[in-house]
């Protein structure tokens, strides 16, 4: 499809070179033209208004007198004079250039013989142009005799004839200059698309690597180069979304495998013992389904968590949740925190009054994660604070431990991710959860860590 319309566009091109070439060529030839013919025309004015002179001058008694006067004239080769009386013709003109000499030939009035014929196929068209071009013969009666000073009609054909060959061979040059120029600007128009199109035939055919067409910003063409080469960089970047979302799936389902597969060994282990009746007395059977029971849990607890992310991930829905107390909200979801830990030092302070567009449940998830994060890994007192700062509602949750290692820092929000700390309980999705929870409040979380304790700091959009 390109090679056809490839040759269309060269044909079309080739045939507009063409045509403005031959004008340019065959408009330089009128011209020309047109200066011989005004050459000629000032040389037979001239030549006239010399002889009607001479002729008052000298009293020239006939035609043979008047022929013999204008031979010893300077007469060019482009014109000639004719003499008449009442019984000859004298017919004065020069062959070549070259001639010393004019030509007189006379004759009878009636006898046109002597007079220069023009010859060739193209006299006719010639001497046809030269009258359209204004050139005219000069007619005088001077005494006894009758003047004619008229263009020599065999020179003026020979001389313009002379120039055929030379304008056919630059219209046919200017044929073949058309052909390479068009050939050349197609190509140059063109490879943009040509390249473009070989670039789709290969990921047609299987071959997806990404290969960029590279074009001048002057090519009518380079829009369709630069979304081409846009389209390979979006495709480019979803392989690369694509080949880590993999990556990320994969350590996913080998990390939740991990997680599930610890409690579920335990379950199958003491199912196994129960089986073969390997405890009869009853504390130890309470004490294996008791067991079993907090393993369960943990098991539904981690798929909770993996089913509220998924749910999540999906669309969300275009209402916004109705602004909320921030303030008032997070003490609520303090206090029973702070009474189920008394051997735990809270230090909570929250301002009410506070809003912002937070689903309540939510919130919820992240108070909670982080206070539970803060009470596992820290140590000592335990700080919740929310306040308003600027534009944003602030909810601070710190500790002083020991702080997170800067290899973990920025990893800690990673599904599954839980440091080098692996002797605390826990699924490693807790920070996951509080992070797309701030997320899908537009909000942003981030860390200030360092050996004397950790801070998470939320900031919320304020309504």
């Amino acid at each position: 499809m390109t090679s056809k319309l490839s040759r269309r566009i060269e044909t079309l091109a080739t045939v507009e070179i063409a045509l403005v070439l031959a004008a340019v060529i065959i408009g330089g030839a009128l011209l020309g033209f047109g200066a011989y013919i005004r050459t000629l025309s000032n040389e037979i004015t001239g030549t006239m208004a010399q002889l009607q002179g001479a002729v008052a001058r000298n009293a020239l008694p006939n035609a043979r007198a008047g022929g013999a006067f204008a031979g010893s004239l300077l007469l060019g080769a482009g014109s000639e004079i004719v003499f008449l009386d009442s019984n000859t013709r004298v017919t004065v003109y020069r062959t070549h250039r070259s001639d010393p000499r004019p030509a007189v030939k006379v004759r009878s009035r009636g006898d046109l013989s002597g007079d220069p014929v023009p010859s060739g196929a193209l006299s006719q068209v010639i001497l046809g142009m030269a009258t359209a071009f204004g050139l005219a013969s000069l007619r005088s009666h001077v005494g006894n005799l009758f003047v004619i000073v008229r263009a020599n009609d065999a020179t003026l054909v020979s001389t313009v004839q002379s120039f055929v060959v030379p304008l056919v061979l630059a219209l046919v040059l200017a044929m073949v200059c058309a052909v390479l120029v068009a050939r050349a600007l197609t190509r140059q128009a063109l490879r943009p698309l040509e390249d473009v199109t070989g670039a789709l035939q290969r990921f047609a055919s299987g071959d997806l690597t990404p290969q960029w067409v590279t074009t001048e910003s002057a090519n009518e063409l380079a829009p369709l180069a630069t979304a081409y080469n846009g389209a390979v960089e979006q495709m480019e970047r979803a392989f690369d979304a694509r080949d880590r979302a993999n990556t990320s799936m994969r350590q996913f389902i080998a990390d939740a495998g991990h997680q599930l597969r610890t409690p579920l060994t335990v379950v199958q282990g003491f199912i196994a013992i129960l089986r073969r009746g390997g405890f009869d007395s009853p504390p130890d059977r309470d004490r294996i389904l008791d067991t079993m029971n907090d393993q369960s849990r943990i098991m539904g607890s981690l798929i909770d968590k993996l089913i509220l992310l998924e749910r999540w991930e999906s669309p969300e829905s275009t209402e916004k949740p109705a602004p909320i107390d921030v303030g008032t909200l997070v003490g609520d979801l303090v206090a029973p925190i702070v009474d189920a830990h008394p051997d735990r030092s809270f230090a909570v302070k929250t301002q009410p009054g506070i809003l912002a567009e937070i689903d309540p449940t939510e919130l919820g998830y992240v108070v909670t994660n982080l206070a539970d994060n803060a009470m596992k890994y820290g140590v000592g007192e335990i700080g919740i604070s929310v306040r308003a700062e600027n534009s944003t509602a602030v909810i601070e949750v710190a500790d002083r431990g020991p702080g997170i290692p800067s290899t973990d820092v920025t990893r800690v929000f990673d599904r599954f991710y839980r440091g080098a700390q692996r002797d605390v309980s826990g699924s490693g999705l807790g920070l996951a959860i509080v992070k797309r929870a701030v997320e899908r409040a537009h909000g942003t979380i981030s860390i200030d860590t360092s050996p004397n304790g950790s801070r998470f700091i939320v900031h919320l959009p304020r309504a």
